[in-house]
C-alpha cells in the first residue's frame, strides 16, 4: 500500500492545494523582488526607471520643429505704436537718387522707433537759508523740500532702486554696485549700499504693521518657512500672505511660538500651509496642501518595484480618493446641500478607512500615520467655498527668498535681518496690489525720516486711509548739530 497522502486526496482537494500553493508561491516572489530591489539601492544601483517617465525624458519637444508657432498665412503681429511722440525727425529729398529735381512732396511714411535715455545721476543742492527773527531773537533756517532727506547723501530714488534691485531681482549687492556704476553713474560701496538698506527699513518698519494687522485680520492666509542664515547662525525665514499683503519675517526659532506672535494665540480665519506640525497647534482652521501629499505618494511609489501591488495599490486607491474630492467641489452649486454634505461626509470616511488598513510597507505606514493626523484639515476646501486645497500661494512668495538665499551670504547682522524682512514685505505687498513700489517709497521716505527728526509719533505713510494720510511737513526750524548719512 502506498503511504504517499496526495494519492488518497479527490480531485478538487488536489486543485485546492495546487492553488493554495501558487499564490504562496507568488507570495514568496514578491518578497524575493521587493528583497532584490532593496539590496540593489543598497549597493547604489538606481531602480528600474518607470516606463511612462522614460518615455517623458525621451522626448524633446512637444511639437516638431514644422509645427511651431504660428500657421502658414495667419495675419501678421507685431509691437503696437507708441502712444506719444517725444522726438520729431523730419527727412526731406530735393534730388532723386539719379540726381533730378523733385516736385512737392504728396505723401509721407511713419516709422516709429523706442529707445532708452541712458541715466545718469542728478546732483541736487538744497539750499536752506537762514533768517534772524527779532521778536524771537533767534535764527530760523528754511524748511525741507518735500522729496529731501535730512542729511541723507542718497536721493529716494537711488535708495527704491537699490531695495528693487535686491529683494525683487534678487541681486547680490556686488552687482548692484556694478549696475548702479556702469548704468546711471553713480558710485557707492557694497557696504554702503547694506548700511542705507538698513536705515530705509528702520524708518519704513511702521508701514508693516499695517500689513502685519491686514493679516491677522484676514479670512484665509497662507503661511510656510525656509531656512536662512545671520552671521553664520541658522535662523528661518516664515512668510505670511493672503490675497493683498504679504508679511515676512526673520526668527531664530522655528517652533509654535512665531506663527502665535504674528497670527494671535486665538487666530481667526482659516490657514492653508503644508503638513508641518505646529501649524496644527494654532487651534485655527486649516487646510493642508494636497501638492505636498501628491509628492509624497509619488515618493512612496517609486519607493518598490514597478508593478508591485504593495506599492501602486495604496497609490492608486489614494489617487482616487483625492480626485473624487476635487470633482465633488467642482460640483458643489449643482447639488443640493445635504447630498452635497453627504458625499463629503463619505469621502472623509473612506480616507479614514484607507489609512486604517494594514501595510506591509514602511513608506506607506508613514504615510498613512500622517493621514491620521492630518485627516481633519486635507478636505476643508469642501467644507469652506473658497479656500484652495494647495499652499501655491506661499511656495510663490518664498521662492525669491531662496533665490537670494542661493546668491548671497543672506544677513551678517539682526539690524540687516529686519530691514530684508521690512522691505521684502513692503515690496512685493505692493506688487500683489499691483502699485508701483518705486513711486510710492520715494513719496514715503522722505516723510518718515522728517517726523522721525522731529520726533514725531510714526504714522503709515504707503497704507494709510486717504482720510488719515498726513499732509507732507515742510516745517521751519533750526538745523541740529550733527547728523547720519544716507
Amino acid at each position: 500500500m502506498n503511504s504517499d497522502p496526495l494519492l488518497s486526496v479527490d480531485k478538487e482537494g488536489l486543485v485546492r492545494t495546487i492553488r493554495e500553493q501558487e499564490q504562496q508561491i507568488e507570495k514568496l516572489r514578491r518578497e524575493v523582488d521587493t528583497l532584490r530591489h532593496e539590496l540593489d539601492k543598497l549597493k547604489d544601483k538606481p531602480p528600474a526607471p518607470d516606463k511612462k517617465q522614460a518615455k517623458a525624458h525621451t522626448r524633446r519637444f512637444s511639437k516638431p520643429p514644422h509645427l511651431w508657432g504660428r500657421k502658414k498665412g495667419h495675419k501678421g503681429s507685431g509691437r503696437p505704436q507708441p502712444d506719444h511722440i517725444d522726438r520729431l525727425m523730419e527727412l526731406t529729398l530735393e534730388h532723386c537718387p539719379h540726381g533730378h529735381r523733385l516736385g512737392a512732396c504728396e505723401d509721407f511714411e511713419d516709422h516709429f522707433q523706442e529707445d532708452i535715455i541712458p541715466a545718469r545721476v542728478e546732483v541736487t543742492c538744497y539750499r536752506h537759508y537762514r533768517y534772524w527773527c527779532a521778536r524771537c531773537e533767534d535764527h530760523v533756517l528754511a524748511g525741507y523740500a518735500p522729496d529731501e532727506i535730512p542729511y541723507a547723501k542718497l536721493g529716494p530714488k537711488a535708495l527704491t532702486m537699490m531695495v528693487l534691485l535686491k529683494y525683487y531681482y534678487a541681486l547680490p549687492g556686488n552687482k548692484i554696485k556694478a549696475i548702479l556704476q556702469g548704468l546711471c553713474g553713480l558710485t557707492v560701496s557694497e557696504g554702503g549700499i547694506s548700511q542705507a538698506l538698513q536705515r530705509l527699513g528702520k524708518y519704513l518698519q511702521v508701514e508693516t504693521d499695517v500689513i502685519l494687522a491686514k493679516i491677522r485680520a484676514a479670512a484665509l492666509k497662507h503661511a510656510d518657512e525656509t531656512g536662512w542664515n545671520v552671521n553664520g547662525v541658522n535662523h528661518w525665514l516664515w512668510v505670511f500672505l493672503n490675497e493683498l499683503w504679504v508679511y515676512y519675517v526673520i526668527h531664530r526659532s522655528r517652533g509654535v511660538k512665531v506663527p502665535k506672535a504674528i497670527l494671535g494665540d486665538k487666530p481667526a480665519g482659516t490657514l492653508v500651509s503644508d503638513f508641518y506640525e505646529l501649524y496644527r497647534k494654532l487651534g485655527m482652521s486649516h487646510q493642508t496642501c494636497h501638492v505636498h501629499l501628491n509628492r509624497e505618494m509619488h515618493e512612496c511609489r517609486n519607493e518598490g518595484p514597478p508593478g508591485n501591488p504593495d506599492f501602486d495599490g495604496p497609490y492608486k486607491k489614494l489617487r482616487r480618493i483625492l480626485r473624487d474630492a476635487d470633482r465633488l467641489s467642482e460640483k458643489r452649486r449643482g447639488l443640493r446641500a445635504l447630498v452635497y454634505q453627504r458625499r463629503v461626509r463619505r469621502i472623509k470616511e473612506r480616507l479614514t478607512d484607507f489609512a486604517c488598513q494594514p501595510y506591509r510597507n514602511a513608506h506607506w505606514k508613514r504615510l498613512t500615520k500622517r493621514l491620521l493626523r492630518h485627516e481633519q484639515t486635507l478636505f476643508t476646501f469642501l467644507d469652506k467655498p473658497g479656500v484652495p486645497k494647495d499652499n501655491n500661494a506661499a511656495e510663490r512668495a518664498i521662492r525669491p527668498q531662496v533665490i537670494i538665499r542661493n546668491r548671497s551670504f543672506q544677513n551678517r547682522t539682526d539690524h540687516g535681518a529686519n530691514a530684508h524682512a521690512t522691505l521684502s514685505s513692503l515690496t512685493y505687498t505692493l506688487l500683489r496690489q499691483k502699485r508701483n513700489p518705486l513711486t510710492e517709497i520715494v513719496a514715503a521716505y522722505p516723510q518718515h525720516r522728517l517726523r522721525a527728526m522731529l520726533e514725531l509719533p510714526a504714522t503709515p505713510h504707503i497704507f494709510a486711509l486717504p482720510s488719515g494720510r498726513q499732509a507732507p511737513l515742510t516745517p521751519t526750524l533750526s538745523r541740529p548739530a550733527g547728523g547720519e548719512g544716507a
